[in-house]
């Protein structure tokens, strides 16, 4: 008993000068998100670009045309596409999506043609593009 008392302090007193492990703490920058498993759209903004990404086959890349680039620009981040109460197509901030001040964090995806019918930020989107969102995606990235 005697011979393990020494072993045992010399233990601890490594134990309690070695570094603490940090804290995980959730990164939400670009690097966590990888295509084809967290998103399957892709929406440059700034461009006014579409990439789609198929489970199966190549990407679909699509350049919105001038007379549909209406709304207000989407804060990046990864959105979450989801149906509102009205069956409309609407994207969804999750609470790891940096959104400005005063942003409600619902984006209504609208087709070119279609006006908007409340003070919610709205997208204007070929509907095409809407189509394929609404039956293949779950999550659309807006990159900065």
């Amino acid at each position: 008993m005697k011979r393990l008392m020494p072993f045992t302090l010399v233990t601890a007193l490594l134990l309690a000068l070695s570094p603490a492990p940090r804290a995980a703490t959730p990164a939400a920058d670009e690097a966590i998100f990888v295509e084809g498993t967290r998103y399957d759209a892709v929406f440059n903004s700034a461009l006014q670009h579409w990439r789609l990404l198929p489970t199966e086959g190549p990407d679909l890349r699509l350049r919105v045309a001038n007379s549909c680039h209406r709304g207000s620009p989407v804060p990046p981040g990864l959105w979450l596409l989801t149906l509102d109460d009205g069956g409309q197509p609407t994207l969804v901030a999750p609470s790891a999506t940096a959104l400005p001040a005063g942003h409600p964090g619902h984006v209504r995806l609208l087709a070119c043609d279609q006006q908007a019918q409340d003070d919610l930020p709205a997208l204007a989107v070929p509907a095409p593009v809407l189509d394929w969102l609404t039956t293949h995606s779950g999550s659309v990235y807006v990159p900065r």
